[in-house]
């Protein structure tokens, strides 16, 4: 598959088979990854993939996030299409069935709080793209950043700030295409 392809293919995967992707798996998939582009090439987006016993303390974690946060704006924004709402609540309740969930972290460097979080969203989109590739999927999931301490304390993070959770897997489903937004790009100076 190339490049276009994967960018156009790619969806945020909500529900997976439960089928455990090996380690070596993950980690090539990582360390490519890794070669998003950094500020200052200081490279430090900081991932914990994490299963078993503590995936399942997340999937607690991911439960507590939905009812105390992230609901209440899915009724706003969705306040006519309860089945997104309940779909959405499932999967916080579930992470999908995910074999794996990679914690992405950031690093403070002195390029600043805006250089560190477009470092590591390069590196996860990346990832997503690679899982892609592989015919794996991966959801971008920042809802339960919310609870970053309780996260944090369960794996003994210390001095390093959770960007977002990715529950990975081996995909359930296929999403389908949504529509592209017009008008998104604007042109100056050329005639």
């Amino acid at each position: 598959m190339d490049l276009r392809e994967a960018i156009k293919r790619r969806r945020s995967i909500r529900r997976f088979t439960g089928e455990l992707i090996p380690k070596d798996k993950i980690e090539e998939l990582l360390n490519l990854a890794m070669w998003a582009p950094s500020g200052m090439n200081r490279q430090k987006p900081y991932f914990i993939v994490v299963k078993g016993e503590m995936k399942d303390k997340l999937v607690d974690i991911s439960r507590k996030a939905f009812n105390v946060f992230i609901s209440k704006s899915l009724k706003e924004v969705f306040k006519d299409k309860e089945s997104v709402i309940k779909e959405s609540e499932r999967f916080f309740y579930t992470l999908g069935s995910a074999s794996i969930v990679i914690c992405v972290y950031r690093i403070s460097t002195v390029e600043g709080e805006l250089t560190d979080i477009q470092s590591v969203a390069a590196a996860i989109e990346n990832l997503l793209l690679l899982l892609c590739e592989e015919n794996l999927g991966g959801c971008w999931m920042t809802g339960p950043v919310h609870l970053e301490n309780d996260i944090n304390n369960m794996l003994g993070v210390k001095g390093k700030k959770l960007q977002a959770l990715i529950p990975v897997g081996v995909p359930d489903v296929t999403p389908p295409t949504p529509k592209r937004k017009e008008g998104r790009v604007e042109w100056i100076g050329w005639d």
